[in-house]
């Protein structure tokens, strides 16, 4: 849930989750990990993942568990409505430090975030913490995407004219980019694109796809516009 007032743009924000979520709750209940190695982490989760098919009671209890920790803490720290920018299953983004961060399962703080950019609808928001761009709520995201995000990094927010130019940038490099592969949406085993004149497409191989064919105007619009119309929304 993202914080329905604040500014669509933000600096200087804490990022806090619970570490291994599901199974600190379950191991404070005592719950019987047969011989899982809880340090290995895809190995916690496909157990986890396995024993809650079919048991909507264990779902639910880690759900609510989980939601009940987050809310605990920011109740526990009189953490305002307004100091809440998004709160996550497991964990949420503030603008101060938590003074108490430690009871029954610790809530520990995961970033420092330098700036935060909110959807204009509220939907979506990205981040830079640590020098890398963190993408949640865009539907359909995927990792080769980042080749465009990441020109948000060095965004000059202190210079208009300067973020401005760098904003258009970002969009001509979308729509020029020659190179397909940031444009090949996974999908199962294979991809496909978005093309202009047939829609989505199924890709067998990256070398026939013909660049002018595909339809970046979709994929702008999609991924990257809105973020940067809530830079123009509080910077013009």
């Amino acid at each position: 849930m993202i914080n329905e007032k604040c500014s669509l743009l933000l600096h200087d924000l804490y990022g806090y989750d619970i570490v291994s979520c599901y199974p600190q709750i379950l191991a404070k209940q005592f719950y019987n990990f047969e011989d899982v190695d809880l340090d290995n982490k895809t190995e916690r989760s496909i157990f986890i993942g396995k024993k809650q098919i079919g048991n909507q009671n264990l779902s639910q209890f880690l759900i609510k568990s989980a939601e009940s920790l987050v809310s605990f803490y920011l109740q526990e720290n009189n953490i305002t409505d307004n100091e809440i920018i998004a709160t996550q299953r497991d964990g949420f983004i503030i603008t101060r430090l938590l003074d108490t961060d430690d009871d029954f399962v610790e809530m520990k703080l995961r970033e420092f975030i330098d700036f935060l950019i909110i959807s204009p609808d509220r939907k979506t928001f990205m981040y830079l913490e640590d020098g890398e761009i963190q993408v949640k709520g865009v539907p359909y995201y995927y990792d080769a995407l980042q080749v465009f995000y990441k020109k948000f990094v060095n965004l000059n927010f202190y210079n208009k004219s300067a973020l401005f130019e760098q904003m258009e940038q970002i969009k001509n490099m979308i729509l020029t980019y020659e190179d397909v592969t940031p444009f090949l949406i996974p999908r199962d085993e294979t991809s496909f694109v978005v093309s202009t004149y047939s829609g989505n497409v199924e890709v067998k191989d990256p070398d026939f796809i013909d660049p002018k064919s595909i339809d970046r105007k979709k994929y702008f619009n999609h991924f990257i516009k809105g973020f940067l119309g809530s830079i123009y929304l509080e910077c013009y």
